[in-house]
């Protein structure tokens, strides 16, 4: 098997598993409209104009672009008809598929931490990566791509996703793969956490049993301790027991800490 044909099968499978984190979420009818009427272009001049710079609005339940802006065909080559309400996996044309490979299992650890924070503080999670973008004509420039999450249903569920791309060229010449995280729930204290892959497999030693890590996946994937002690088969204060293991074993106060140390660690497969 090729690389090539390895590293698509291996994008396709990490596709899947990113689907679960959303695609069953709820609808609501009021976001739905509130979202066509939503405008901040003059806000991205004044504030965040760095470069030459477009973006999308993703309707994270159904997988699809449903507003784009800024200089859509400048950056991308594409027009706003083309890009607009059409599947966000057409993505992986912006990119190399070694590039795309390692963004998708990043934005993998990103939602395992991302909901495993308390509902009121995932508005505060956000991420941001630099890549090589691949223009619709073949030629490139340097992306920086910030994301955040811009409406919540009612049960703290990202319902849709802003992404702003900006031509950094002017600022690096050279494009680098680079995923990070931004937690700033303490507006004192930031973490910027890199997720990325090729940084975070500095790998330590796992120092929770198997069964915890099990626990540890689940909890990160959103699961509550009701869902996971029926998946795994086994009673909630098992459940319960597993997660102050691995508070004490870890050195840390709550899953939120216990999620940021598994990324920062490598610990997630």
């Amino acid at each position: 098997m090729s690389d090539l044909i390895r590293i698509r099968k291996e994008i396709k499978q990490i596709y899947r598993k990113l689907k679960s984190f959303y695609e069953y979420l709820p609808r609501d009818s009021e976001l739905d409209s509130y979202i066509n009427q939503f405008s901040f272009a003059e806000t991205l001049e004044r504030i965040y104009a760095v470069g030459p710079y477009c973006w999308f609005i993703s309707d994270m339940k159904n997988a699809k672009w449903v507003k784009v802006g800024g200089a859509i065909e400048q950056l991308t080559g594409y027009t706003k008809e083309e890009l607009t309400n059409a599947p966000f996996i057409q993505a992986a044309r912006f990119t190399t598929p070694e590039q795309l490979m390692a963004t998708v299992q990043s934005a993998e650890l990103f939602w395992q931490y991302f909901y495993a924070q308390p509902v009121d503080f995932r508005k505060n999670v956000k991420s941001s990566h630099t890549y090589q973008f691949l223009r619709k004509n073949g030629t490139s420039f340097h992306a920086l791509q910030q994301s955040s999450t811009l409406f919540f249903d009612n049960l703290g569920n990202g319902v849709f996703q802003f992404d702003l791309i900006t031509d950094i060229t002017h600022l690096d010449a050279v494009p680098k793969l680079r995923f990070f995280l931004l937690d700033t729930n303490n507006p004192e204290h930031m973490k910027n956490i890199p997720i990325h892959e090729g940084i975070i497999r500095k790998t330590q030693l796992l120092p929770v049993s198997p069964a915890e890590k099990r626990v540890l996946e689940l909890i990160a994937q959103g699961k509550s301790i009701k869902v996971i002690a029926a998946e795994l088969s086994i009673s909630e204060n098992t459940v319960k027991h597993h997660r102050t293991n691995m508070f004490v074993k870890c050195g840390v106060k709550n899953m939120a800490e216990l999620t940021a140390k598994a990324l920062t660690m490598g610990w997630f497969e």
